[in-house]
């Protein structure tokens, strides 16, 4: 069992993902190769960049050399910094916004749904499947303070560090 709060936000994100896109199937587009969602440049709390340094740390010195060198060479500028040929290079360690793209993201304060216009193309999905955007931002936030880590990191900055500092 795992005691990161990060983690397990992450781990239920990615099953909430799972679930709603295995449901609605015939209704969403999200699929690997997709990359619409992924023309920004994000920043994470320190708890989560702190979480890919982890996960690029444990890779195999063969596997750390070859991310380092793809890194190395440039992307379009409008994508993550982390994405090429369309393909996640940090995906089992992407942070929790990365893995709710696409789903039916509800704002509450705002009264606004919103998803990826590439799906649900009939209509709403129902209630019960919408992810509450600003509750999963408070337990990321929360969980963030707790551990001190609640300052925010660009992922270009990440990885430029993940480049300087781990070769």
């Amino acid at each position: 069992m795992n005691n990161n709060p990060v983690v397990t936000l992450q781990e239920n994100a990615s099953g909430f993902f799972d679930k709603i896109s295995e449901k609605h199937s015939d209704k969403m587009q999200c699929k690997k190769g997709c990359s619409k969602c992924c023309q920004t440049d994000i920043s994470v709390f320190e708890i989560e960049s702190d979480r890919i340094e982890d996960w690029f740390a444990a890779q195999e010195p063969v596997e750390q050399q070859r991310l380092l060198d793809l890194w190395q060479t440039p992307n379009q500028e409008t994508y993550c910094t982390f994405l090429y040929n369309d393909q996640c290079t940090i995906y089992e360690a992407r942070p929790l916004i990365c893995r709710t793209q696409g789903l039916p993201l509800y704002v509450a304060s705002e009264n606004v749904l919103d998803y990826c216009p590439l799906n649900f193309k009939a209509g709403d999905p129902p209630k019960e499947d919408w992810l509450n955007l600003e509750r999963m931002n408070t337990l990321l936030s929360f969980a963030a303070s707790t551990e001190k880590k609640d300052k925010r990191i660009r992922l270009k900055k990440l990885k430029t560090k993940l480049l300087t500092t781990l070769k």
